[in-house]
């Protein structure tokens, strides 16, 4: 009878060793280790910008809106005075139904409404960029009608923001603690806010402070939107409007 004796090295398991696989998950750390110290703080810098430059379209586009009078019930409201505008729209930014609201939308080129700007254009397969629709920025009070128009077109993220005077303390300014006040920054006291044509300085100090809205179903922001339930904004601004 013939017996077939295997060879130690025929009977040996094949695959890595647990030395192996310590040395190979140790290469593979160091080497994700130095793939995030070379592209981790790339990453965040392009965030950073990207950040950074939509906050300053936010900033840029809410100083415009404060600084102009759109046609119709606005110039009748505010007897075509800017400061008037401005001094309203900050001591009320905080009242339910009052929040300022920043947004784009998709417009319909050529098609002007009776305050200036563009028609909301409706959502339908096929649409061009710049063709059927161009995107506009838009500031507009939750009270606005219009903004019931905008609201189906709107592009993008929507935010609300809450403005509140600053006055000075000191050498310096601070955030008045009496929202919906306008008062002579030096000495807080008698509120402008119903008279701005009293107030006795030429410009107005305030901060803003710019909130990402959650959604943008109308139900919830006329029936369960309160902006005192928001207290921590994602940026904030120093700010002011002269006469």
């Amino acid at each position: 009878m013939n017996l077939s004796l295997s060879s130690p090295a025929n009977t040996r398991r094949k695959g890595f060793t647990l030395v192996e696989t310590v040395i190979a998950l140790g290469i593979l750390v160091v080497l994700i280790t130095g793939f995030m110290a070379v592209f981790g703080p790339a990453a965040r810098t392009i965030k950073k910008t990207l950040s950074t430059d939509e906050a300053s379209r936010l900033q840029a586009t809410l100083q415009l809106e404060l600084q102009i009078i759109r046609d119709g019930r606005e110039r009748q409201q505010f007897q075509n005075d800017p400061f008037r505008k401005a001094l309203q729209w900050i001591s009320q930014s905080e009242q339910t139904g009052e929040t300022i609201i920043i947004y784009k939308y998709r417009a319909q080129p050529g098609q002007v409404r009776r305050d200036g700007t563009l028609e909301p254009a409706p959502r339908e397969p096929g649409q061009i960029a710049g063709s059927n629709f161009i995107v506009q920025p838009m500031v507009r009070r939750l009270s606005d009608t219009l903004f019931q128009e905008d609201i189906q077109s709107v592009e993008g993220r929507v935010f609300f923001v809450k403005l509140r005077q600053m006055v000075y303390e000191g050498e310096g300014l601070r955030v008045s603690d009496e929202p919906g006040r306008i008062t002579d920054p030096n000495i807080p006291g008698q509120d402008y806010a119903q008279s701005p044509q009293d107030y006795p300085e030429a410009t107005v100090v305030f901060q803003a402070e710019y909130f990402n809205l959650p959604t943008t179903k109308l139900q919830y922001l006329e029936n369960s939107f309160d902006p005192a339930n928001f207290t921590r904004p994602i940026f904030s601004r120093n700010l002011s409007v002269s006469r």
